[in-house]
């Protein structure tokens, strides 16, 4: 396997790695840390039934998600119309190597 296509599977693996909204886990979970800027909201999620914090939790992981998913779209297109190049250890990433950046997103064991 070419230096490039590691450097893309390890790019994309560690966004992968990261998909999981520690807002969300937060949510579901004791709430956000003890902090007095995060005292509303704690005071709201005490309110709550763990079903409703479920809920919220889905909702705040799914946003997660898309934030990423949206940002490889937008370098996706860059890469695509506009010439951009994304450069580690010397090394080129491979533009549309499988799909797209943000479709690996998604698929992440198609690649192996």
């Amino acid at each position: 396997m070419s230096k490039e296509l590691e450097l893309y599977k390890a790019f994309i693996d560690g966004l992968v790695e990261r998909k999981d909204s520690i807002t969300a886990r937060w949510v579901k979970g004791n709430g956000f840390p003890k902090t007095e800027d995060n005292k509303a909201k704690n005071e709201l999620l005490a309110t709550l039934t763990p079903e409703q914090k479920s809920i919220i939790a889905e909702m705040l992981q799914d946003e997660h998600i898309a934030g990423i998913h949206t940002t490889l779209a937008y370098i996706n297109k860059m890469m695509d119309l506009d010439g951009l190049e994304l450069h580690q250890d010397g090394e080129s990433y491979p533009n549309d190597y499988f799909e797209s950046l943000h479709y690996e997103l998604h698929q992440p064991l198609r690649r192996r």
